[in-house]
């Protein structure tokens, strides 16, 4: 078993100051002056304050308190007793009581130059401390400081680490606008002080400020756009320069009111969420006037603002049907077109690489066609017999006589298309005999 979690929580120590009618509070941890600690984080101890009026008919009274805090509201020159417990929330430990210490107050200065009715006013994160003022205000100049929250949680007194709030020192005016120190998150303690002259001050109470739980949502920007059938919603985030914090801590969502505006009747009015802020409503009808309010909220700190004003945008005249068809029946065409004529392509090539494949053509190609009317020869096969024609050679001597003609008989010779003027064909032998004795006697 581990010690720390047997180990019993010690009493803090308790200190008491009475100041104007209230008293300050003042507590230091357990263990604050021991050398050995069993827990070594101060700052995680939560304090219970317990108090009431030293009296026959007290009521006792519970407040959890800060390190170093103040109590308000307390009878003037009474008794007051308090004791304070020192509590481990994580761990679900309490721990002993302190002592108990009492304290009379004093009298509290009523005076008329303080600032009371501390209130803070917030929109999209522009944030402003409103106050009234009491009597007369001749010479009276309000100073706003603020402190860091944190600071309170810490076993110092922070009574000296208070700043000036820029732009509001030493102003006359109730209002003070303070958006310039949210810089995060955190939290923030706000006071004014009054001064008349150089002696007269006085502090107001503090007020708090949570920056994301105090801040509220405005409305939206809303702008209306059209397109065929379809109305566009543009929405314009609430918060300006301002938006991108809002956007990262709120987590913002929009609530959309459209509906159809007639001069003789309302429709009903139709509600969608979106997150984006482009949101489209589709069938809106022609020559119709559409009327839209945009509502941004936060789910996680269950805030929402106002309505945006009612922005409205009037459909045009529908396209006649006949002319609906006609564009439609074109645009097909065209898609038809486009996708027939590659295939048809397609399909011609395939077919004449399939045709030529599978079933040739019987007439040779023409860079052969001239091979036709040559036999083919081989070594291997017997040549086929050329037709052959009988042909006479004319032969001319001369002689003493006179001139001789012999007309002699040759072999069979292939017709040529080089034969020249020597060479004569006959059709028949006796064409030829003919000749010859023709040709003799005419020598003779």
């Amino acid at each position: 078993m581990l010690p720390e979690q047997v180990a019993q929580i010690g009493p803090p120590g308790l200190q008491l100051q009475s100041t104007n009618g209230a008293v300050k509070v003042m507590v230091s941890p357990p263990e604050a002056n021991q050398m050995r600690k069993m827990w070594i984080d101060d700052l995680s101890f939560k304090y219970n304050l317990v108090f009431w009026e030293n009296s026959s008919h007290a009521q006792l009274q519970s407040k959890k308190i800060f390190p170093v805090d103040t109590i308000d509201d307390l009878a003037p020159d009474s008794t007051y007793c308090f004791k304070v417990q020192a509590n481990l929330p994580s761990q679900g430990k309490q721990g002993l009581f302190s002592p108990t210490s009492c304290v009379r107050t004093t009298q509290k200065v009523n005076t008329l130059l303080c600032a009371t009715n501390l209130s803070v006013l917030a929109l999209n994160m522009e944030f402003h401390l409103l106050w009234s003022s009491q009597g007369s205000q001749d010479g009276v100049s309000y100073n706003v400081q603020y402190l860091f929250g944190y600071m309170k949680g810490l076993n110092d007194d922070y009574s000296g680490k208070w700043l000036s709030v820029p732009r509001c020192e030493n102003i006359s005016s109730t209002w003070c606008n303070f958006s310039s120190i949210i810089t995060g998150s955190g939290f923030y303690y706000l006071r004014v002080q009054a001064r008349q002259g150089h002696n007269k001050s006085c502090f107001s109470r503090e007020v708090k400020v949570d920056p994301l739980k105090t801040n509220g949502i405005g409305p939206p920007g809303v702008r209306l756009d059209l397109s065929d059938t379809l109305l566009h919603i543009l929405i314009s985030p609430p918060g300006g320069d301002k938006f991108k914090f809002m956007r990262e801590h709120y987590d913002l969502s929009y609530r959309i009111l459209y509906w159809r505006n007639s001069s003789d009747m309302k429709e009903e009015v139709k509600q969608k969420e979106v997150k984006q802020t482009i949101a489209t409503v589709a069938d809106v009808s022609p020559s119709s006037l559409y009327c839209v309010q945009v509502q941004a909220f936060s789910e996680p700190y269950n805030k929402s603002s106002a309505y945006s004003q009612q922005q409205c945008i009037h459909t045009p005249a529908g396209t006649p049907l006949a002319l609906i068809i006609f564009g439609i029946f074109l645009v097909a065409l065209v898609v038809v077109l486009l996708v027939a004529a590659p295939l048809g392509f397609v399909f011609y090539q395939a077919y004449n690489k399939i045709k030529y494949v599978f079933f040739p053509s019987c007439q040779p190609p023409l860079n052969i066609e001239g091979f036709a009317a040559q036999p083919f020869s081989s070594p291997y096969l017997p040549a086929a017999e050329e037709a052959v024609e009988s042909c006479s050679v004319i032969e001319a001597m001369v002689t003493e006589q006179g001139t001789l003609v012999v007309l002699t008989d040759c072999k069979p010779c292939s017709h040529s298309s080089r034969d020249s003027g020597n060479y004569s064909n006959d059709d028949t032998t006796a064409g030829s005999q003919g000749s010859r004795e023709t040709l003799g006697k005419e020598i003779l």
